[in-house]
């Protein structure tokens, strides 16, 4: 009976560890699409564009949340420029805003100041929700990429550009659940593919956009046990079962009973803060191989007991108590095998 049992945990696990392979292929989310780069040198007459400095401090980063993908940003913008005609404070816009109403701005001076370079400054304080599409197919060791993307509304990049001046963040900064990593503040020109109606437009231009990119990353340790160890425990108790004596039926059975309902509602309390997305995470293919081992045991338990009743072993003589220890560790081993092989092969690739 051990025999035929662990060959049929063996043969479960390892085909769902294909399964989850194969799963995990469909699921990765595809790189994100970078906007075609423009030539550097395209402008629009003799003197080309006006540049227009600008740079960053990021203050603070607060509410992320992974189901709207959204989160809240407090920064500091500033610019500096010298055309005359130019006030990139009257038509930077954020691109990327969640919530726009909700948004506040704030001008620290009415007026451009002048610096002694001859050029103009401007600051601005901006805060509110920003948003861009989480990949969740790894999570709970996911790492994000929070972005502030800022063009200016009017002029193309063959009229404006902007150029890096800066970018720091609060070294005070504390997310909780995540570790923050050093930002980035890049400049490329974002083509649209369209003049939005404009007649005018003869040619369809680009704008130079200033990318504000943040890394974040969950730590590996309070992924593992917040998420991950609850779900363990729950295995170890179902695989309590297969230590009882086979006579034990009720308890066996009701203990592997109350392991599978006590995972469901584990995993319908863990997915209530994750977004609804097309693919399986890392954490619902755990579930999947961890319904499948308690269903295996409650097989196994059925089995043994039919096969007792018929050989008319009754009573502690069915299976000795090395046997069934053996058994449960055979299990559990497997088990934690199939997972270790869903995280690699997640934790695969880019």
């Amino acid at each position: 009976m051990l025999r035929f049992a662990s060959r049929l945990v063996i043969c479960a696990l390892l085909g769902f560890g294909l399964l989850a392979g194969s799963a995990q292929a469909q699921g990765k989310a595809p790189p994100a699409e970078r906007a075609p780069a423009v030539d550097a040198e395209q402008k629009s007459g003799p003197s080309g564009p006006a540049l227009v400095t600008i740079g960053a401090y990021i203050n603070d980063i607060q509410a992320i949340d992974l189901r709207s993908h959204s989160y809240v940003i407090d920064l500091y913008v500033w610019f500096r420029w010298t055309a005359p005609e130019l006030d990139p404070g009257k038509t930077f816009e954020f691109m990327n805003m969640f919530n726009p109403n909700d948004h506040t701005r704030t001008r620290i001076y009415e007026e451009p100041v002048a610096q002694p370079d001859g050029s103009k400054y401007l600051l601005f304080r901006h805060q509110g929700a920003f948003s861009t599409k989480f990949p969740v197919g790894r999570y709970p060791f996911d790492s994000q990429v929070l972005n502030v993307a800022i063009e200016d509304a009017d002029s193309g990049s063959d009229e404006l550009r902007y150029v890096v001046d800066g970018l720091t963040i609060n070294p005070a900064i504390s997310l909780p659940g995540y570790m923050v990593g050093q930002p980035k503040l890049e400049v490329r020109d974002y083509p649209y593919a369209m003049a939005f109606g404009d007649l005018a437009e003869s040619d369809v231009s680009a704008y130079s956009r200033v990318m504000i990119t943040i890394p974040i990353a969950r730590p590996w340790l309070s992924g593992a046990v917040k998420t991950l160890l609850p779900v363990f425990l729950i295995i170890l108790c179902a695989s309590a079962a297969l230590l009882l004596e086979d006579h034990h039926v009720e308890a066996r059975v009701g203990l592997s009973i109350t392991a599978l309902l006590t995972l469901v509602a584990l995993q319908f309390a863990a997915s209530g803060s994750l977004p609804e997305v097309g693919y399986l995470l890392m954490l619902d293919q755990i579930y999947i191989a961890s319904y499948a081992f308690i269903l295996i045991v409650i097989g196994i338990i059925v089995w043994s007991t039919d096969s007792s009743e018929l050989d008319g072993k009754k009573g502690a003589g069915a299976t000795s108590v090395a046997m069934r220890t053996q058994s449960a560790i055979i299990s559990v081993s497997l088990y934690a095998s199939a997972v270790t092989m869903i995280v690699w092969l997640n934790m695969l690739g880019p």
